[in-house]
């Protein structure tokens, strides 16, 4: 017990000053391993998708005229599709048992999503620049993996880890599989094959099959759905959508994107860190805070009565 006591009383400043230095480097180690989280990853990824939209529909470049005589079927098919497509071919019809479910609860949230942010616009006949699309396209990618799939995907790990249900996602099984597979690449013409979907024009892109989310593999072929509909915007019932009358087929910004020109995430691997950092975290909180401020007490007590 005295070798104890006296462990407090001799060299006290040096002793604050190494347990201090060691309490910080292990919180902000363990801080560090738990803010990123999966969202970092998806951050990066969805940085690489809006570098193509604006290579694909610049700002101002493709705008739908609102006083086009076709403005209305545009809109209520070509672009409110555009969210519904996003969504639908993200499940898997193949594998997926409550497809037809998971299908219509997504339908029907991209199409709240639509009437929330352009049935204003629609009303008015304002006109629609197709760059301001794409960009809320990946806010609503954002919004639908939030509402189905997880909060974590798209946000800091150190907001998952006190989200509701956050500890039981990060160190679930499910979870870590669907991770795996998302960031998992297959040859693009096989994914494309099995895509069943309706060819791009003035009724809009219908999804009936699909293998679902492969990341890069489903959101390449998104944006050169995407390309496709602008070609075809081009000469819709023999005359061009857009304000800008000189666009043609020939002077296309970008025809098409290929999957080395988005941002491949590692996402298990950042999992697997988020997982450590928690349980480092915890550790922290339980067994390191509570040691160091008896540690820490017991040293300023000792300095107090004139230990150094």
């Amino acid at each position: 017990m005295n070798k104890f006591l006296d462990f407090f009383s001799k060299k006290v400043n040096l002793k604050l000053i190494i347990f201090s230095v060691v309490f910080s480097v292990y919180f902000l180690f363990s801080l560090l391993m738990v803010t990123p989280g999966v969202g970092l990853e998806s951050s990066r990824f969805i940085n690489s998708i809006e570098k193509q939209i604006s290579k694909v529909m610049p700002k101002g470049v493709y705008v739908v005229d609102g006083t086009d005589p076709t403005y209305d079927v545009v809109m209520e098919s070509v672009i409110k599709k555009s969210y519904s497509a996003d969504a639908i071919s993200t499940l898997n019809s193949y594998e997926d048992s409550n497809y037809k479910t998971k299908k219509q609860e997504y339908q029907d949230f991209a199409n709240r999503w639509y009437e929330n942010k352009w049935s204003e616009v629609k009303t008015n006949k304002q006109d629609v620049d197709l760059y301001e699309l794409g960009l809320d396209l990946i806010e609503f990618d954002k919004a639908v993996s939030t509402e189905f799939l997880s909060y974590g995907f798209v946000h800091a790990g150190i907001q998952w880890m006190f989200n509701s249900n956050g500890l039981n996602e990060i160190f679930s099984k499910d979870i870590r599989n669907d991770l795996l597979r998302n960031q998992t690449i297959i040859n693009q013409e096989l994914y494309d094959s099995k895509l069943n979907a309706s060819e791009s024009g003035i009724s809009g892109i219908e999804v009936y099959d699909s293998l679902g989310t492969l990341l890069i593999n489903n959101k390449v072929w998104y944006l050169n759905k995407q390309i496709e509909s602008l070609k075809s915007g081009l000469n819709t019932f023999g005359h061009s959508i857009f304000k800008d009358k000189s666009l043609n087929a020939s002077n296309m910004p970008k025809t098409s994107v290929t999957a080395d020109e988005l941002y491949t995430p590692h996402f298990t691997e950042t999992l697997d860190n988020l997982r450590a950092g928690v349980i480092l975290f915890f550790i922290f909180l339980i067994v390191v805070l509570p040691s160091y401020t008896y540690i820490l007490t017991m040293l300023i007590i000792n300095k107090k009565k004139g230990n150094r």
